[in-house]
C-alpha cells in the first residue's frame, strides 16, 4: 500500500525547512529515494526529508485561531451602515445629556497648487 509523504527541502544550510511537494511510496526509504530524484536531482537544494502524511497532527480547533477583537475596520464590510450607527451615538448622546454646543470647525486644508485634479482625462 502506497502511503503518502510530505517533502520538504533546504536550499542553503541557514534556510528554513519548506514543502516542496509530496510523493507517494510504501516505505520511508523509498519516498526519500522519489523525492530525490522528483525535486532535488539537479542539485536544488542542500538537504531534503520525508514526512509521512499520517503524522501529521492537525490542531482542530478553528474557534480558538479566531480574533480576539474586532478587526472589521481593516475590511471595506466594516463600514457598512455607518450613518445609522452615527445616527443612534447621537441619539444616546442626546438622550444622555450630551449637547453639541458649538458648530464644526472650518476646513483649514489648503490645497496644493502643483497637484493635478483628478477630474481630467489621461492627458493632462
Amino acid at each position: 500500500m502506497s502511503e503518502r509523504w510530505e517533502v520538504f527541502g533546504k536550499r542553503t544550510l541557514d534556510d528554513p525547512w519548506t514543502s516542496v511537494g509530496a510523493v507517494h511510496a510504501p516505505d520511508r526509504e523509498m519516498a526519500l529515494l522519489l523525492a530525490k530524484e522528483s525535486f532535488f536531482r539537479h542539485g536544488e537544494g542542500v538537504d531534503f526529508a520525508v514526512v509521512r502524511l499520517d503524522d501529521l497532527h492537525v490542531f482542530g480547533r478553528p474557534d480558538l485561531l479566531e480574533f480576539a477583537t474586532d478587526k472589521s475596520y481593516r475590511l471595506q464590510s466594516g463600514y457598512t451602515g455607518m450613518g445609522d450607527k452615527r445616527r443612534r451615538a447621537i441619539d444616546m448622546a442626546r438622550e444622555a445629556g450630551a449637547v453639541i454646543d458649538r458648530p464644526r470647525p472650518a476646513d483649514k486644508r489648503v490645497p496644493n497648487p502643483t497637484h493635478r485634479s483628478r477630474g481630467g482625462g489621461a492627458g493632462e
